[in-house]
């Protein structure tokens, strides 16, 4: 079901309001400079939930990656982690599979040819990463499939 276009008086009653959940702010018509909103509003887009565990290129090398701070439930038990970088150079020229998982109640980050698979073990996905002549080529964000997952 596609979402439903706003109408003129439901764009005009949120004006000058707060998403109650993405925090962002509904500016009204002419507002300038749009710039200071603009900065505002990535920005709390950035902090919010949708970057958390995101895992995006680290500018320390062509083969390395940043997973964001984040926080997720994997078998009932919430698990914290604090963000970090991985050196991917080991995976020159192949496909490699990331993911989160309990490591003795403490977050773990497990790393994986695609060749092999995800884990038999309850984890979660986080991200394929594409690595060909010592760059990386494509990042393809896994993290949705749990917001499906039944």
């Amino acid at each position: 079901m596609p979402i439903q276009e706003l109408t003129s008086i439901e764009i005009d009653s949120l004006v000058g309001t707060r998403h109650a959940v993405a925090g962002f702010e509904y500016p009204p018509n002419g507002l300038q400079p749009y710039y200071e909103w603009l900065i505002r509003t990535l920005h709390l887009l950035a902090e919010s939930s949708l970057g958390a565990l995101r895992v995006c290129r680290d500018g320390g090398s062509g083969t390395s990656v940043l997973i964001a701070p984040g926080r997720a439930s994997i078998s009932g038990v919430v698990l914290e982690c604090a963000g970090q970088t991985l050196e991917l150079a080991a995976y020159n020229n192949d496909t490699v599979y990331l993911w989160l998982f309990n490591d003795a109640g403490q977050a773990g980050i497990g790393a994986g040819l695609d060749g092999i698979g995800w884990p038999g073990t309850a984890h979660l996905k986080l991200a394929e990463v594409t690595i060909a002549s010592g760059q990386i080529t494509q990042i393809l964000d896994r993290r949705i499939e749990h917001i499906f997952s039944v």
